[in-house]
């Protein structure tokens, strides 16, 4: 029971330790040194300034620069911005206590850092789920929060580190669900999860889609379920009834105000014509479609440098993408993923998954697959993109394979003592390996964002 309570400790300890490093970074990163972050903090200040949610016309949103500058011509907030409401009132809050500009800063990125460290959590609470060993648990939670791109997202105001812990969430409650036949307490945490997935960012829909097929599947090949279509039915109600009540009326607002245009795309190039019209000089999209590219040629463009660059932004580049690794670290990286992929598939060789394992990697590779399609057809298709960040939840498929494959594998040493044996925890030292390559990217690297 000592050991269960000190090791529960330690987990406790892993959550802190994400909080204080992105809460560090957050009290010292400079804006500049992150991407997109001035143009949706517009938001948050025209919340707090006038006490009212953006529409996404207005040009203090768009934060337009007099010309011959060039300006973006759109505001986000004709796309959805939980994470800048959430902001908004963090920043609201601390203004009768504190009027140093940077406290002010700190508090509009804190819902980025509780973000990440939520996702640290839920983490924790989904491998307790799904492995048999604690360590494989602790591992899959380290995989994915120290992740440097991960960490680097949790530091400042953004929609990308929100998503993340969104669908960490919802893993969890699927996973919860499964085991418990759908109680109406795991059906309003998914709800939950959905409506801040709706609310934070497009690319992550693929997933709220994927878990939703989970439930359903789940449900109808679940035999211990007798009346399978009432309680989808109920089910669905009241998943359906708790997103509507919590993201619905944004996409309601949203087509009122945009000509039925609920998801504010279409409207985003009304916006850039009017803005023009006013006098303003617009930065033009980089389409390598318009620009008459067929898909084969984009992905070769440049040395497959869409890919490349995607890829190691995934793992890490900071700054306005200015700042990478050293090549040899995501090479490491890069080896690490490539052996668990290896390792999670010797261990179906030999070890079936369960049912529930079975559809929850079909969910993950799935919703992942979507993602990243979403995010090459908008780079292609709309402007060109290659941050690693639109795809930060593929972080979640690769440390389950990774922890799935070291959960099921044990290596026997020579214990120094004659006649007994002693096994090596892969798991835990693939945990130790990751946390170091960590520490080696935030000094050699990521510290050079700061001032």
């Amino acid at each position: 029971m000592n050991q269960s309570k000190h090791i529960l400790a330690k987990e406790y300890l892993l959550v802190l330790l994400v909080f204080c490093i992105c809460l560090t970074g957050a009290l010292h990163l400079p804006v500049g040194q992150c991407p997109d972050e001035y143009l949706r903090s517009r938001l948050i200040v025209w919340m707090v300034e006038k006490g009212t949610l953006p529409t996404g016309d207005e040009l203090e949103t768009m934060a337009l620069n007099p010309p011959p500058d060039v300006n973006y011509g759109f505001s986000y907030a004709l796309r959805p911005y939980l994470p800048s409401m959430i902001s908004a009132v963090f920043v609201k809050a601390a203004m009768p206590f504190f009027d140093s500009d940077r406290v002010l800063l700190l508090a509009a990125r804190l819902g980025s850092v509780l973000s990440v460290t939520g996702c640290c959590w839920f983490c924790l609470r989904l491998g307790h789920r799904l492995f048999d060993k604690r360590s494989s648990a602790i591992l899959f939670a380290v995989l994915v929060c120290f992740l440097p791109q991960v960490q680097f997202l949790g530091m400042y105001h953004n929609n990308d580190a929100p998503s993340l812990f969104a669908v960490s969430m919802m893993l969890f409650f699927l996973v919860e669900g499964y085991a418990q036949q759908w109680p109406v307490k795991c059906c309003i945490g998914l709800a939950i999860a959905f409506s801040v997935g709706l609310l934070s960012y497009y690319s992550i829909y693929g997933w709220i889609l994927m878990c939703a097929v989970f439930c359903i599947v789940s449900v109808m090949t679940d035999r211990e379920i007798a009346d399978k279509g009432r309680l989808i039915l109920k089910r669905a109600g009241l998943i359906g009834g708790i997103c509507l009540l919590l993201a619905g009326w944004f996409f309601i607002r949203a087509a009122i105000l945009h000509n039925g245009d609920f998801l504010g795309i279409a409207y985003e190039e009304v916006s850039r014509a009017r803005v023009e019209d006013l006098g303003y000089k617009l930065f033009q999209y980089l389409c390598y479609r318009r620009d008459g590219l067929s898909i084969p040629e984009f992905i070769r463009l440049g040395n497959y440098g869409w890919l490349r660059t995607s890829a190691q932004s995934f793992v890490g580049t900071f700054g306005n993408m200015t700042l990478f690794l050293p090549m040899f670290l995501y090479g490491i990286y890069f080896t690490i993923f490539a052996f668990g992929l290896l390792c999670f598939l010797a261990v179906l060789k030999h070890k079936r998954m369960c049912r529930r394992d079975r559809l929850l990697m079909l969910v993950m590779l799935v919703s992942g697959g979507i993602n990243f399609a979403l995010h090459f057809w908008q780079s292609y298709a709309r402007d060109y993109q290659a941050q690693g960040r639109y795809i930060i939840t593929l972080i979640l498929p690769l440390a389950f394979m990774l922890a799935y494959g070291l959960d099921k594998t044990t290596v026997a040493v020579q214990n120094p003592r004659p006649g007994k044996a002693a096994e090596l925890n892969p798991a835990a030292a693939l945990t130790v390996l990751w946390l170091i390559l960590f520490v080696w990217a935030a000094i050699g690297t990521m510290s050079k964002m700061l001032p």
